[in-house]
């Protein structure tokens, strides 16, 4: 009888996932994706109220907004060889060391550095330009932001809540669609691309997002938010990010979780759906065929439970018939759709980064469409 009722179990369960691959898709700029990409801005990620703002600013590796109130700094490392006669592709990652409060501990420190040395090494080898940044310098992580919010005003430093002191979106001040930090940090990505595009020795056409964690879940909102990205990269991002609600079992991180330990991450809409996120009415599988008919990547890790690896997986396939249905190849060998498990827990490794340069060699070596765009093979 007990094995019964979980064979009972497991057909539900697959009858569940399967449906959420029978979503009709088509293009993604047909209405009913325009409609998909507002319900996750208006119910999950939020709305940023500003674009290219008016008063942004180039200096040299620093974007000033606002006079410099917000200042995001960039670590760039270009390849041999890269000039206006010859751009090169470019890497964007979300500094690893925006997660960890300061001062970090050193060994941590050293292992995260020795990781960014390797990232660039790899870069260049490839001869594609590595460009990082750190996102607190757009809008306060955990660490900052649970330390903010039991200050009173008078005792924060200057410019404390970033984007959101200029714009809107500090904790007193949200409403149901106003944005969250993942679509913030989302947003610092574009504003960092706009810097690209300034510069002639680097090739914006070819641009990838990249990201590790709670970063790749801003990678995703990035590439799906601004198609100038060619490229999305998300490893290990779990819930928020590439894993689907519907696919939740019990080890993986819920979204009651998300909305209760990092609050701000995600709009207050969102918490309409924690009691029954199983039935939530869009889930990530369709978040992710946003990106068609550019490139999409989604790693993952084998003990990564909380992130849930095989749902991320899952979700990257399903995603993938929408380029099929553009009569693109979707997931596999030299397809827009690709991604990897690696075997261990949590972490960005140079193992993830190699097998995504991998990957990257059909976006960034294949030639333009007559049109000057990349990514409709």
């Amino acid at each position: 009888m007990v094995l019964k009722k979980n064979i009972v179990l497991i057909v539900g369960l697959l009858i569940g996932a399967f449906a959420v691959a029978d979503v009709a898709e088509p293009p993604r700029r047909d209405a009913m994706q325009q409609e998909i990409k507002e319900w996750f801005l208006e119910n999950y990620y939020g709305r940023a109220p500003v674009g290219r703002p008016a008063d942004m600013e180039f200096n040299g590796n620093e974007i000033w907004i606002a006079g410099g109130k917000v200042k995001i700094r960039l670590d760039v490392t270009l390849p041999p060889g890269a000039a206006k006669e010859k751009p090169c592709p470019v890497l964007l990652v979300a500094d690893r060391r925006s997660c960890f409060p300061t001062p970090i501990e050193p060994k941590k420190l050293k292992k995260v550095l020795a990781v960014h040395d390797e990232f660039r090494r790899m870069a260049k080898e490839r001869g594609y330009a590595l460009v990082m940044w750190n996102v607190n310098d757009v809008a306060p992580d955990c660490w900052l932001y649970d330390r903010y919010i039991k200050m009173k005003p008078e005792e924060l430093p200057p410019n404390a809540w970033g984007v959101f002191g200029l714009y809107g979106g500090e904790p007193d001040g949200r409403k149901g669609d106003t944005w969250g930090t993942i679509r913030a940090w989302a947003w610092g990505h574009s504003r960092v691309m706009d810097w690209i595009e300034t510069r002639p020795e680097l090739d914006a056409k070819r641009v990838a997002v990249c990201g590790h964690s709670r970063l790749g879940k801003a990678a995703l909102v990035a590439g799906v938010t601004d198609e100038r990205f060619l490229v999305a990269y998300s490893n290990d991002s779990g819930v928020g990010g590439a894993h689907p609600h519907r696919l939740w079992k019990p080890g993986v991180c819920k979204l009651s979780f998300v909305n209760t330990r990092h609050l701000h991450w995600l709009c207050l809409n969102s918490r309409k759906f924690e009691a029954d996120e199983r039935n939530i009415p869009h889930d990530m599988d369709e978040f992710l065929a946003l990106m068609a008919p550019r490139y999409l990547y989604v790693a993952s890790a084998s003990e990564d439970w909380w992130a849930g690896p095989d749902g991320e997986q899952f979700a990257a396939e399903m995603a993938s018939r929408t380029w099929e249905r553009m009569n693109l190849k979707g997931w596999g060998y030299r397809g827009h759709v690709g991604g990897h498990v690696r075997p261990g827990g949590h972490d960005f490794l140079p193992y993830d980064f190699e097998r995504f340069l991998d990957f990257c060699k059909t976006p960034f070596e294949s030639k333009p469409n007559a049109d000057g765009k990349y990514g409709r093979q």
